[in-house]
Parts: C-alpha cells; sequence; structure tokens
C-alpha cells in the first residue's frame, strides 16, 4: 500500500502582550491586562471583562529631594484612603521611581525639569450595573483622583485605560476543551483518521486580548502540527 505523510502545520507565534497586577486584596487575586493588537489563534473564549485599569502617575516637583519623597509618599496615602472611601474601587501599586531633583535644557523646548520622586498605581473599576462600559468606568476613576487633595507640589496624571480580567488562569481548562474540539474538526474536514498530533506552547499564560469597551477574547498560544499516513 503506497503511503504518504500530509503534515498540517500551523505556527503560532507569541507576540501577544501579557501584563498582570495585584489586585490589592489579600487572597493573592491576580488581574491581567487586556492587550489591543490582534488575535494570533483560532481558537479563543470570549466573555465580558471584570475592570477597567486606570493607571495613574504620581509625581512631586519638589525641588527638595527628601520633602519630594515625603510628598508622593502622603500622595500614595490619600489615594488609598480615598479609595476606600469610595468603596467600590480597588487599589494596585505599581513601579516608584525615586532619584534626585535635576534641570535639564531642550533645544527645541527650553529647559524643563524632572521630578524628584514619581510612583504608578492602578485603580481598579469593576464592572457593575451603574457602570457598563470602559467610559463610564474610566470616569468613575477621574473622579476619585479629582476629589484628591495632594500636598504640596504633588500631581498626578491618568494614563491609558485597559480592560482586565481576575485570574485569567481559571479559564485554562475551558480552553484546552476548545482546543481539543478544533483540532477534532480539523482532523474530521481533512479526513484524517490516523496520525500523531503534537502541540506545542500550552503551558504559556493565559492570553486576553480587547475587542471592544466591555468584551475580551482569552486564548492559549499553541503551536500545532498534525502528521497522518494513508
Amino acid at each position: 500500500m503506497k503511503k504518504f505523510a500530509t503534515t498540517l502545520a500551523v505556527t503560532l507565534a507569541v507576540l501577544s502582550l501579557w501584563a498582570g497586577i495585584s489586585s490589592g486584596l489579600s487572597d493573592g487575586s491576580w488581574i491581567t491586562l487586556a492587550a489591543t493588537e490582534p488575535r494570533s489563534v483560532a481558537v479563543y473564549l470570549g466573555m465580558p471583562a471584570d475592570f477597567v485599569s486606570v493607571p495613574v502617575r504620581v509625581y512631586s516637583d519638589q525641588k527638595d529631594t527628601a520633602l519630594a519623597y515625603e510628598e508622593l509618599r502622603q500622595a500614595m496615602a490619600l489615594i488609598r484612603q480615598k479609595a476606600r472611601q469610595e468603596g467600590q474601587v480597588r487599589i494596585s501599586p505599581g513601579a516608584v521611581s525615586l532619584t534626585q531633583y535635576r534641570s535639564s535644557y531642550g533645544i527645541s523646548s527650553g529647559s524643563w525639569n524632572e521630578p524628584a520622586a514619581s510612583a504608578e498605581i492602578f485603580i481598579l473599576v469593576p464592572f457593575s450595573m451603574g457602570n457598563t462600559n470602559i467610559y463610564t468606568c474610566g470616569a468613575v476613576a477621574a473622579r476619585l483622583m479629582a476629589a484628591v487633595q495632594f500636598p504640596g507640589k504633588a500631581r498626578c496624571e491618568l494614563g491609558h485605560l485597559q480592560l482586565a480580567v481576575e485570574n485569567p488562569e481559571q479559564y485554562r481548562s475551558k480552553l484546552l476543551n476548545l482546543i481539543t474540539e478544533d483540532i477534532a474538526k480539523t482532523r474530521g474536514a481533512l479526513a484524517l483518521t490516523n496520525g500523531n498530533i503534537k502541540l506545542d506552547g500550552l503551558a504559556s499564560p493565559v492570553m486576553v486580548r480587547q475587542t471592544d469597551d466591555r468584551q475580551v477574547e482569552l486564548y492559549l498560544n499553541y503551536a500545532l502540527a498534525i502528521t497522518a499516513e494513508k
């Protein structure tokens, strides 16, 4: 009997961003931010996001370095306090940069100053009956920050809003089932009753991709190869 090999190879590059932040709770929950670039695989799980993540950068423009550090500490404490009073949001700390105040000179814009202290904090606004999309959730964070009375020369800037999912690894089994079903459909479509299947990349983190102002897609990056002999 004549044998021939039919090889189906699909290479799926790991291009998606994967970023996580702590939920700020004692249970160790992990929040994964949604990327916005195109999804690189066919198999995915669509679902509503859990949060809108609003990054906030806090600065102090004090020339006295020690005073700048103290103002930054106070500012971060005030944000946490206001968040607790607001009740519905979570706070997660980000990167902190402590250096020495310095002045520089730019050819196009003249002199500029680099703050001695800056820190990032994430405001996590959950979706609810009143906050149904990224716009209303973002407005909650903006109002919260506007209500904070910063000390001295401290100030803040809101960054790029992203959808986020809490503990996306809990959906790994469901994704693996979807991948298994897709492989069975592929084999049926190609009439491949015998052969070997090779899967790589299933141990990669569960990726999250933003599709609109409310929905995300969860997926795994993997490489699939089906080799059959007839």
